[in-house]
């Protein structure tokens, strides 16, 4: 089952004459089915036939992103500034569902219940670490100015956008490998390994 969630867009502007800067951004739910009525059978399953990230490779659940960026420059009051920002991000966030969830046991139901439920928290946390990145550094983009004839300052203002995108990923990483542990710990895991 696909899920579309509304785009949302907040502006973020705050001063007279900043530009118009908008962050946008939709999310897209997707199932990744897996097969087995126990605990056991799931995991082997899981790990037979994962998800793959295309950055990071198997992976059990998972937030993939892709995003574009529309600007204009204009020479205002002898300078080139921003007039108008667009940055628009796309997610895609795919969690596993048991097809065969009829036939397990209401504890393991539960303890599955559980476990998706950490993993779409998990991926939830990706998305809202890059939004809060991109409030940051979408209005702090508008405020770049250059000379008057705005050659190469829509370059500038890309170069400063992947650089600030290049940070939100560290965040991005820095997140996964303190949630790791607490991940890997959910009661469906250990019930499925036996620890």
């Amino acid at each position: 089952m696909r899920l579309a969630a509304l785009i949302v867009g907040a502006v973020l502007v705050g001063q007279p004459n900043s530009a118009a800067a908008d962050l946008v951004h939709s999310t897209q739910y997707r199932d990744h089915r897996v097969r087995g009525t126990t605990p056991a059978e799931v995991w082997r399953y899981m790990n037979a036939h994962p998800i793959i990230d295309p950055d990071d490779g198997p992976a059990y659940a998972n937030l993939t992103h892709d995003h574009d960026l529309k600007l204009k420059v204009a020479t205002r009051g002898g300078a080139c500034r921003v007039t108008d920002l667009t940055f628009r991000w796309r997610f895609v966030l795919t969690l596993p569902k048991a097809v065969d969830s009829a036939g397990m046991s209401a504890r393991t139901r539960s303890l599955w219940t559980q476990f998706v439920a950490a993993l779409k928290r998990h991926e939830e946390t990706h998305r809202r670490i890059f939004l809060k990145c991109g409030a940051r550094f979408v209005p702090a983009a508008t405020k770049l100015t250059g000379p008057g004839g705005c050659l190469g300052m829509q370059r500038k203002v890309r170069r400063f956008v992947d650089r600030n995108y290049a940070a939100c990923m560290e965040e991005q990483r820095a997140f996964e490998k303190r949630d790791r542990a607490r991940m890997l710990g959910q009661p469906f895991i250990r019930a499925a390994t036996g620890r």
